[in-house]
């Protein structure tokens, strides 16, 4: 998640640089007209690994994590998702078991597809396919940088790395400041960068410190982003 980041003052739109950012309006009444909308409670899973469900999913508000599991009963969170984003969408590509399961971190309000409806919107539109391809690539990228992140870089910088990346997807910015406007905790953060809770609960602390962020209850705001990210030189 390092490498390049998007700055949150860049954001001209909830959406930003999302799968529904990159739709046109006739695109996404498209997308809306082939499924529906559900919603989900926090804690609720949209899905499970090993489920057989066919279905992929559009956030339009909300986030929700991504997580799988390993043979020793521990969760490694593999993603976070927030509004605009896309999920589940390999379904709708090789239509085989789910590979990781969705839990929504706060109330969320989904567009839920049928794959094979989807695959068929993609098929006979240019619009959503091209969007689809950019949001795979892109995860390409980010889970390529993440393994080079995290190849030898301190914990300090990965997670520096974590929240300006985050801040740049989902920020708001108030002033100078921008607050990540999803819900996530030091367990999540700690998965995202393949660190211990308690390492990021002392770099957390730290930064707290040197007066770069503030932390309530599953809320961070960045309060110096520009020296926030001079930490990762």
């Amino acid at each position: 998640m390092g490498g390049t980041h998007a700055r949150a003052d860049d954001r001209r739109h909830p959406f930003h640089g999302t799968f529904w950012a990159m739709l046109q309006p006739p695109e996404r009444d498209l997308v809306r007209g082939a499924g529906a909308v559900r919603r989900f409670a926090p804690g609720e899973s949209l899905c499970r690994q090993g489920d057989s469900s066919q279905h992929v999913y559009v956030l339009l508000a909300g986030s929700l994590e991504i997580v799988t599991d390993v043979r020793t009963g521990y969760e490694s969170v593999l993603a976070v998702r927030g509004p605009g984003d896309i999920v589940g969408e390999l379904a709708a590509v090789d239509g085989r078991p789910r590979s990781a399961t969705m839990r929504a971190l706060e109330h969320v309000e989904a567009l839920v597809v049928p794959a094979e409806r989807f695959a068929a919107l993609c098929q006979s539109r240019p619009g959503p396919a091209w969007a689809l391809l950019l949001v795979v690539t892109g995860r390409l990228r980010e889970l390529s940088q993440q393994h080079a992140d995290h190849g030898g870089r301190p914990v300090l910088q990965r997670l520096v790395a974590l929240l300006l990346d985050l801040a740049g997807r989902y920020g708001v910015a108030a002033g100078s400041a921008v607050t990540i406007a999803i819900p996530i905790t030091q367990k999540s953060m700690a998965g995202l960068i393949s660190a211990s809770r308690e390492s990021v609960v002392r770099v957390l602390a730290d930064l707290r410190r040197r007066r770069l962020v503030t932390t309530a209850r599953r809320r961070l705001t960045i309060l110096r982003p520009d020296a926030l990210e001079q930490l990762l030189s």
